[in-house]
């Protein structure tokens, strides 16, 4: 038998946070959605490289992770979808926001930056 030196990685917290929210496109439907990007059409619209399948399997999990909740309005046709963060979801707010600015300082050059703050001005308008 091997002897550990009794830390439980199966019950380690950054290990489980980041298996909650790991993965290509957990963390930047996280970050879309904090920011006001909450229907399919425009989540996919600002991540072109997903799938409508893989976007709609990502979405099911963050939920039924209690991540994010699925609002149906069936007052209008057709029927509208939002998805909102939960209170758990939002408070990874700061987390992913700090991912965000961490990953533009240090893993963009300036040019990119610049994009990707600006990806953040235009979410508002959306």
């Amino acid at each position: 038998m091997m002897e550990t030196n009794g830390y439980d990685t199966y019950s380690c917290p950054v290990g489980k946070t980041i298996e909650l929210i790991s993965g290509r496109w957990k963390p930047i439907i996280l970050y879309l959605i904090q920011h006001g990007i909450n229907r399919f059409g425009s989540l996919q619209k600002k991540m072109p490289k997903i799938s409508r399948k893989v976007l709609t399997e990502q979405l099911r999990d963050l939920e039924k992770q209690g991540l994010i909740n699925r609002d149906v309005r069936v007052s209008k046709h057709p029927q509208e979808v939002f998805y909102n963060l939960t209170d758990t979801g939002l408070s990874l707010r700061a987390l992913i926001d700090q991912i965000f600015e961490w990953g533009a300082a240090n893993l963009l050059d300036e040019t990119s930056q610049k994009k990707a703050k600006s990806l953040m001005l235009d979410q508002a308008e959306e």
